[in-house]
């Protein structure tokens, strides 16, 4: 797949329209109200698959493509990632015979890593297609904690919307979360486990490349091996690319995740 003109600077801070914010935040709260209150998920509604999660207030519509080549997509800008350092995420979309679903979307958005959303740009939004193997690699940074101690705290997190081209299966909300050291628990004083029971199958398996972070250990996460020459390999060829596109900074960390979507 040819390079997105559109996006060739990657992640630029394109504005958000004030229809587009004023209909979106609509739509959150009926989603909110509605759809992911403890009660839909208490009777059966919502959970069905095992990692549904909520969607959360700050989804914005209509977020652009940010596909640079065929399942590569690239959500930060160089800005972003030259201050707190690029983050590559590996996603495989699967159907419930485990079998890859090729051309599914990913409809991406997130928290920077000190926990900021943002609205009035499309910062840390868009799009992926997954490539024939179902797979998505998705360059940004790591998510942050974000909340307040008295009312709950959230642990950094990816939200997705993810849906098959086709319409064989349901399209699935979810999030993908990031934790210090791969520990679940970290997730347990989660303020969404008020709508629903926690979700740690929901965590991504993640591991710090210590070379590109002063010969430290990233975020307390285990060391990629270099027994894992494929992601290892990945991860050289993203490195080229940064270099290309003004990022002073390698990769820092990777993490893995598996999605299976339900049959319609």
């Amino acid at each position: 797949m040819p390079q997105v003109v559109t996006v060739a600077d990657w992640a630029p801070h394109v504005g958000v329209g004030i229809l587009t914010r004023l209909v979106s935040f609509a739509r959150s709260a009926l989603i909110m109200t509605v759809v992911d209150n403890p009660l839909t998920w208490k009777l059966g509604f919502r959970g069905t698959n095992e990692k549904d999660d909520v969607e959360g207030p700050f989804y914005i519509l209509g977020s652009p493509k940010r596909q640079i080549d065929d399942g590569k997509a690239v959500v930060a800008s160089a800005e972003y990632m030259n201050k707190y350092g690029p983050f590559l995420f590996v996603i495989d979309v699967k159907d419930e015979k485990g079998e890859p679903i090729p051309n599914a979307t990913l409809d991406w958005w997130q928290a920077d890593s000190e926990g900021n959303y943002y609205f009035a740009t499309w910062t840390l939004r868009g799009k992926v297609t997954t490539d024939a193997n179902g797979r998505a690699e998705v360059l940004s940074i790591r998510p942050g904690d974000y909340g307040a101690p008295m009312l709950g705290r959230r642990a950094g997190h990816i939200h997705l919307i993810v849906s098959d081209a086709k319409g064989r299966h349901r399209t699935m909300t979810t999030q993908a979360y990031v934790c210090p050291a791969n520990k679940s628990e970290h997730m347990l004083a989660d303020i969404a486990n008020y709508a629903r029971t926690s979700r740690p199958g929901n965590m991504m398996t993640c591991y710090s490349i210590p070379a590109a972070n002063d010969c430290e250990k990233y975020w307390d996460l285990p060391e990629l091996s270099a027994e894992d020459t494929t992601m290892t390999e990945r991860v050289k060829r993203w490195n080229a690319q940064l270099k290309d596109h003004g990022v002073n900074r390698e990769i820092i960390a990777v993490g893995q995740h598996e999605l299976k979507l339900n049959k319609a």
